[in-house]
């Protein structure tokens, strides 16, 4: 059985920033439990929302918005901190810009939306995270979510 076209988006997602010059192959799906200092610098991905758009004309087909979270963890003694994150930003959005359908015949586009930055932890070596939101507006079958 097919998935749901929003789990193909995702894996899509973790495809292209899999590999990414500072965070490497320590990329991981949704991830809940905290990341050992040999995991870092890392990136997270979580499904955020996926949001049908109003009914249109079309009986068979649905446009919807689909919401995906990245985070960049960094744990660093370092003072800035936010160049690494800016760093793995910037790698962020060429890998998920370069083709903006992510390889899938039913996104129709990609959004870069807003970009959290934060500090957390103590000791000497606290854990920067930097939450970048993504969209993409995707068609599927109003009757077969894999279609």
């Amino acid at each position: 059985m097919a998935n749901h076209r929003a789990e193909d988006i995702v894996a899509a997602v973790v495809t292209k920033v899999t590999g990414l010059t500072t965070t490497g192959s320590r990329v991981f799906r949704g991830r809940v439990y905290p990341l050992q200092d040999t995991e870092e610098p890392a990136l997270c991905v979580f499904l955020k929302s996926d949001n049908p758009d109003e009914p249109s004309n079309s009986f068979s087909i649905l446009d919807s918005d689909l919401s995906i979270s990245i985070q960049a963890y960094v744990k660093t003694s370092a003072s800035q901190v936010d160049t690494v994150l800016n760093q793995i930003r910037k790698e962020v959005t060429i890998a998920l810009q370069a083709d903006n359908k992510q390889g899938l015949a039913y996104v129709i586009e990609t959004f870069e939306g807003p970009a959290d930055y934060a500090v957390r932890g103590e000791g000497d070596k606290p854990t920067a995270v930097l939450t970048m939101d993504w969209k993409f507006k995707y068609r599927r079958s109003r009757q077969d979510p894999s279609a």
